[in-house]
């Protein structure tokens, strides 16, 4: 009988948690028309139940088969994070919460190890849980548009940021069933123009072309040339609207003070990349002065590569191209071994380098969160008794 009661509460916690954690904050976020600053709390909250999850994840359910690349991933990343913490924070001095900052993709990517092949949610949950977060996306970006004239709304954190979720748990309803796929699509679409954020314009727009490509098989080439012209159309309106802001040239203006930090490394150099938690240099610090709300925690008025904003030039200073080959590879591994579609593990890995073009990428808490919604949801949508016997078997112990 006790038995049964854990086993019913693992169930629960699996299947609901993320879930209500979610739409609660959402919720708050609407309710309390957060700004960015203000939905701190939500980044902080997602945070810690994504590495509780993963860590019960692993010890709660019953053991699998060991997969070499995996293991792979999940050592490779712990000894790379301890290696580096050994030589940047304790021997050189390096402000913790810094070093936090430049490897908080590699802690993602060693939590999400021990989510491997683990179906803990139903797709019924995760797919009802996908018009939930459309709802509150449309209301609150709505809401802060017409009642409090912003022209970046939120609803979690930045909308750069957390458009990608919405992304993701498309990606899982389409890997299961292609019902009133383009309806759906179409809401997207207008949740992401509502953002006015031009790299999300850039994400969907290889969401939109996946979909068309592999809808419309026989007529793609023909409907693929007019989906780029609209898209094209679409993007035009949005990047208008933005034109007189810093945002027009400050992505421009990162890539010049990061190519004066590179331009005369050697091949060493862009392979490897800098020495651990490198500074910039202190014109590249003077030149960034107007972000210097993202300089050094330790306040000594030193920066580093947070400040460029794009993960793909962060992580190329800091890590080198070998550590951008393994982020890569190791997203792909742990999606296809969790049963994603090869397909869908490209587009999704795709949107997420995008995103790297402005900003934190897999870097970003929500890139965590999209994994775990990806790697975890049962994608065979699998009838509600049938599942349920699933996951006596899974919830099991050894």
């Amino acid at each position: 009988m006790i038995y049964k009661q854990v086993r019913s509460l693992k169930s629960f916690f699996f299947q609901n948690i993320f879930i209500f954690t979610i739409i609660f904050l959402g919720l708050i976020s609407i309710a309390l028309l957060w700004t960015k600053r203000q939905a701190e709390v939500a980044e902080y909250t997602l945070e810690a139940l994504f590495m509780i999850y993963a860590f019960l994840g692993f010890w709660w359910t019953k053991r699998q088969k060991i997969i070499p690349s995996i293991l792979f991933i999940r050592y490779f990343s712990i000894l790379y994070l301890v290696l580096s913490y050994l030589y940047a924070v304790s021997y050189k001095g390096a402000n913790v919460q810094d070093f936090l900052l430049i490897y908080k993709f590699v802690i993602y990517l060693f939590f999400l190890t021990f989510l491997t092949g683990k179906e803990l949610m139903t797709f019924q949950g995760t797919n009802r849980l996908f018009f939930v977060v459309l709802g509150l996306f449309f209301t609150k970006y709505l809401a802060a548009i017409v009642v409090m004239h912003e022209n970046r709304p939120i609803l979690y954190m930045e909308n750069n940021f957390e458009l990608m979720f919405v992304y993701a748990l498309y990606l899982v309803r389409y890997s299961v069933t292609r019902e009133k796929a383009l309806l759906i699509l179409a809401f997207v679409g207008l949740i992401t123009i509502l953002s006015l954020s031009r790299s999300s314009l850039l994400m969907y727009s290889v969401l939109v072309l996946f979909v068309f490509y592999d809808l419309f098989e026989r007529t793609r080439v023909f409907i693929i040339p007019g989906a780029i012209l609209v898209l094209g159309v679409v993007a035009y309106v949005v990047f208008s609207q933005r034109s007189d802001s810093l945002e027009d040239v400050d992505r421009y203006r990162f890539m010049l003070v990061w190519w004066t930090q590179v331009k005369d490394w050697n091949i060493f150099e862009w392979l490897l990349g800098a020495p651990r938690v490198s500074r910039l240099s202190g014109g590249a610090c003077s030149y960034m002065n107007y972000f210097k709300m993202m300089f050094s925690r330790s306040g000594d008025g030193t920066c580093y590569s947070v400040v460029l904003h794009s993960f793909l030039l962060r992580v190329i200073y800091d890590h080198g191209l070998l550590v951008l080959f393994f982020i890569v590879y190791s997203c792909y591994k742990l999606l296809v071994k969790s049963g994603v579609r090869k397909d869908v593990s490209l587009v999704f890995i795709s949107i997420v380098l995008i995103n790297g073009l402005s900003v934190s990428s897999f870097n970003n808490l929500f890139f965590a969160v999209s994994m775990v919604f990806l790697m975890t949801t049962n994608l065979r949508f699998l009838e509600p008794e049938e599942n349920e016997e699933k996951y006596k078997h899974k919830l099991g112990t050894e």
